[in-house]
């Protein structure tokens, strides 16, 4: 052995990728490439669907509900609470689980190692948390928010535990264990933080539902990944950094792009202002939550295995783009035109002052979730450092679009937003043609026909708006008017596009899917 480099590992100390870790459960044969054409993939793309809508579906309940109990000024501790356990989870990670699923070859005790340093730094950060918390609640000028932080920080090392098992579960595309583990603790959490607030426990309630759903989240991940145990052989951690810090700081200019709207909304604007945006960014996140992590779960792994075969890459890029273009732009579109009746309807008058909001922030909402597979295209390339100068380009351009609409108040910083992302939108098709060489043409035409649909299931909405219903019937016919009208567009001009998406969606219905 040389001077200075680490012994060579056995080929029995290895874990190739699509094997499962020791002591793991093992995956079923499969024949197909992975992606969607493989039946694995398709399994897993089942399994993720299940668990985000699920777990989704519980947390926005809850959020509902407990938004409705408390109002706009009690549920602003709450938005700014949120912003703390997202950054939270971005500091406990590292970009070190992206390694584990990225890595073609790894160490069979890499992934206790990562365990290890995963929850050093949850102690670190929940120590440092508790003593920074009086300062940060100086900042946003909300007294109240030091005891939240305080007993978040107490729970961090719990939100520790499950990230390496979920990793470890991801690189096999074993989705089972971890939809089992997300759709239990999103029920246990909602279960608890309802029950909470219905109870009069009012912001902390938020409280009881993080710390249910993360402790029950990473007891069952656990259970299923079959450890991995905890080890201090920190140097096999050595060879995941080159990728894990580039996608960390990726993954930090993302969240500093994606919150320095709610952090300066909350310091210059108040909690107020920042619970009517933060309920109207839910809007924008749900169908990246709902649609984009459920394809972005699987897709993530399956472009780390095919990055060899660009060919196969830009197909299932291609077939990405299709579904979640078919599904989102319509669905936002939508929720766009009836952002008023369904605030009235699910939030209350309090919130009224969310509707144009979330009529805004819905177009960006599709604009997010259909190029969310992009960030895992360049990491399952390789291309980390890609990835990291356009976001980089992104900060710039979403910060610069939010401190201009600041100047003129929550409906502006809301629409600087939006149109900074769509200036990001020839960026992004660039870099998928480079990648993969799904050109950008292709792209286009693969938007056009749901934009072309939503325009005139658009204008047959707000046609029905002029006879003055009342918002229950308003939000009913103006969706059979909607959905009519963009059926018809796609039958007459789409038709070849609307088989195209029924055949592609059958495919993760399908228990085996033709190869």
């Amino acid at each position: 052995m040389k001077p200075g480099r680490e012994p060579e590992p056995e080929p029995d100390d290895e874990i190739p990728a699509g094997t499962p870790h020791p002591g793991g459960p093992n995956p079923p044969p499969d024949d197909s490439p992975v992606g969607f054409a493989g039946s694995r993939a398709v399994n897993g793309v089942r399994w993720s669907l299940l668990a985000v809508l699920a777990r989704q579906g519980f947390q926005i309940l809850c959020a509902i509900i407990i938004a409705r109990i408390l109002g706009p000024e009690s549920y602003g501790i709450v938005s700014v609470a949120s912003i703390y356990i997202v950054f939270v989870t971005l500091l406990l990670d590292q970009g070190l689980s992206a390694a584990l699923v990225q890595r073609p070859v790894l160490s069979a005790r890499a992934p206790g190692a990562v365990f290890t340093l995963n929850l050093v730094m949850a102690f670190a950060i929940g120590g440092l948390t508790w003593a920074t918390a009086p300062a940060l609640a100086d900042f946003f000028r909300v007294e109240e928010l030091t005891l939240v932080l305080q007993i978040l920080a107490l729970a961090v090392p719990i939100k520790a535990l499950g990230i390496t098992p979920r990793a470890m579960l991801s690189r096999t595309l074993q989705f089972r264990g971890i939809a089992i583990s997300d759709v239990t603790g999103a029920a246990a959490g909602a279960a608890l933080g309802i029950g909470a607030a219905v109870l009069g426990a009012s912001y902390f309630s938020v409280i009881y539902q993080v710390v249910a759903t993360d402790l029950v989240v990473g007891i069952i991940l656990l259970i299923c990944s079959r450890g991995p145990a905890p080890n201090f052989r920190l140097g096999e951690v050595r060879p995941l950094l080159a990728f894990s810090l580039g996608v960390f700081a990726t993954n930090c200019l993302a969240y500093f792009s994606r919150n320095v709207d709610n952090i300066l909304v909350g310091r210059v604007l108040g909690v107020t202002s920042l619970s009517l945006y933060s309920m109207a960014y839910r809007i924008l996140v749900v169908p990246v939550q709902l649609i984009g992590q459920t394809v972005n779960r699987v897709m993530f792994p399956a472009f780390s295995r095919i990055a060899g075969n660009r060919e196969l890459v830009a197909e299932n890029l291609k077939k990405s783009m299709q579904i979640l273009s078919m599904v989102v732009i319509p669905a936002m579109a939508f929720v766009a035109c009836s952002s008023t009746p369904l605030v009235f309807l699910v939030l209350g008058s309090e919130w009224s002052g969310a509707a144009a909001l979330i009529s805004v922030l819905a177009i960006g909402g599709a604009r997010e979730t259909i190029f969310y597979i992009t960030p895992s295209l360049m990491k399952g390339m390789g291309r980390s450092g890609l990835n990291l100068r356009y976001e980089i380009l992104a900060t710039a351009l979403q910060v610069a679009g939010i401190v201009v609409g600041l100047q003129f108040g929550l409906f502006w910083v809301a629409a600087g937003y939006t149109a900074a992302g769509f200036l990001l939108v020839p960026v992004l098709m660039t870099i998928q043609s480079r990648l993969c060489g799904a050109t950008v043409p292709q792209q286009l035409g693969i938007l056009w026909p749901p934009i072309h649909a939503s325009l005139w299931a658009s204008a047959a909405y707000l046609l029905l708006t002029r006879l003055s219903l009342d918002p229950l019937a308003q939000l009913l016919l103006g969706l059979l008017a909607f959905l009519l009208s963009a059926l018809l567009i796609m039958v007459i001009f789409h038709r070849k596009n609307l088989r195209l998406f029924i055949r592609q969606a059958r495919s993760f219905i399908q228990l085996r899917p033709k190869t």
